[in-house]
């Protein structure tokens, strides 16, 4: 089922699941979770008020974002005296190399009244290291604990406690994995406290966030061995396959977020391809890259370190279709870097992306959905003609306001 839908509708089509979200919380009967088998110590927590929340966004996120009409006002119909309790945890996961790593998450939890359901809720796409949950201790996503969620957060490798390491740009298998040993450590978190933690979890993201959501999906229904079910995941604005993504950009000669530099990096780091850069990149980028993709900058500074232009940044070859050496070692393992090949989803998934979206292809979004329904899966894609960001605003806003009126 394919809609046209906007804010309104979105807000009631979305999000309807969260209805459904099973009260009654228990830890895997079933699984025989080994307690601290990926769980391995609380790094620090804090305690928020919806006050607090606001001052911290306000300082963090782009003007564009915390401006918006439809976030703080709605934000403001809460009752200001509800607090969260927020803590930052370290796990046991594997890198892409198979290796064992040390990673970190946010766990999010109502204080003063039982959560209403487990939410495993991805992260857009952070440039800053600074910027990730267990480094602030709040983040935008953060938001759903005040409606009396329990919401799980990975900060995901190469950010918080293993941001020494590069981040797995699009990575569908790692990020699938990574997640979800995250939230086996919740469960034994949980478990640790003699508290009960739901079987059953609804999975969101937006932008980078939308890959992660069908990443863990797709985990739990082929992986998972511990009894965990997807209730219902919300992938949003996602880049779904990273192949036809670099064509698209190609062919583009733009882009709306500077993401690509980084993907290279990526691939060149936990693929050992010892690329020549000289063969990726050209002046200015090639001469500053080490500072420039540092991941010390905000994606607001980066974009005006490159422009809009990546003709402007990326070599020659890289517009052609024989590429060249370099280029080629890249292409043999972006080719397989697709979160939907070879699978299709047995619980329901609603695909939210706009036509107009610049940042992540919708047709990509459509293939995947086109993919999904003809095998059979409960799939809707709800579709708009909002930009990228201007949709991804009415994604957390929908959920928001639908949570209010929850």
């Amino acid at each position: 089922m394919v809609k046209k839908i906007f804010f309104i509708p979105l807000l009631l089509a979305v999000f309807t699941a969260f209805l459904a979200c099973d009260s009654f919380m228990e830890t895997p009967a079933d699984s025989e979770v080994k307690e601290y088998e990926h769980f391995r110590e609380v790094l620090k927590d804090s305690v928020f008020t919806l006050s607090q929340l606001k001052d911290v966004l306000m300082a963090i996120y782009p003007e564009e974002v915390v401006n918006n009409p439809n976030m703080f006002k709605i934000i403001d119909l809460l009752d200001t005296t509800r607090t969260i309790k927020n803590t930052a945890i370290s796990y046991v996961t594997k890198d892409p190399k198979g290796n064992d790593i040390i990673a970190s998450g946010l766990v999010v939890t109502p204080v003063g009244r039982p959560s209403k359901g487990v939410l495993h809720f991805f992260p857009a796409a952070k440039i800053n290291k600074s910027t990730v949950g267990t480094k602030l201790m709040l983040t935008f996503e953060g938001i759903l604990g005040f409606f009396g969620y329990t919401v799980i957060i990975p900060d995901l490798i190469g950010y918080g406690i293993s941001e020494d390491k590069e981040y797995p740009f699009l990575f569908p298998e790692n990020t699938g994995q990574v997640a979800y040993d995250l939230h086996l450590a919740a469960a034994e978190y949980f478990h640790s406290l003699g508290q009960p933690f739901s079987r059953e979890v609804t999975i969101g993201g937006y932008s980078m966030g939308g890959m992660g959501v069908v990443a863990l999906h797709k985990h739990i229904e082929t992986k998972g061995k511990d009894g965990f079910v997807v209730k219902h995941s919300y992938p949003g604005g996602g880049i779904y396959d990273l192949n036809e993504t670099i064509r698209y950009y190609r062919d583009a000669k733009s882009h709306h977020h500077p993401f690509m530099p980084y993907v290279f990096i990526a691939l060149d780091y936990w693929y050992n391809l010892d690329l020549n850069y000289s063969q990726i990149f050209k002046d200015p980028l090639l001469s500053n890259m080490d500072d420039w993709l540092s991941r010390t900058y905000s994606v607001q500074d980066v974009e005006k370190f490159l422009g809009e232009d990546i003709t402007w940044y990326m070599h020659p070859d890289f517009f052609t279709e024989e590429g060249n050496e370099s280029l080629r070692k890249t292409y043999a393992y972006i080719k397989d870097h697709s979160v939907f090949a070879g699978w299709h989803p047995r619980s329901p998934m609603t695909i939210i992306h706009s036509t107009k979206d610049e940042v992540a292809p919708f047709s990509i979004a459509r293939k995947m959905y086109d993919s999904f329904y003809k095998k059979g899966s409960f799939v809707t894609l709800l579709t708009s003609e909002e930009d990228h960001f201007a949709y991804g605003i009415q994604y957390f806003a929908s959920l928001v306001i639908y949570l209010t009126i929850k």
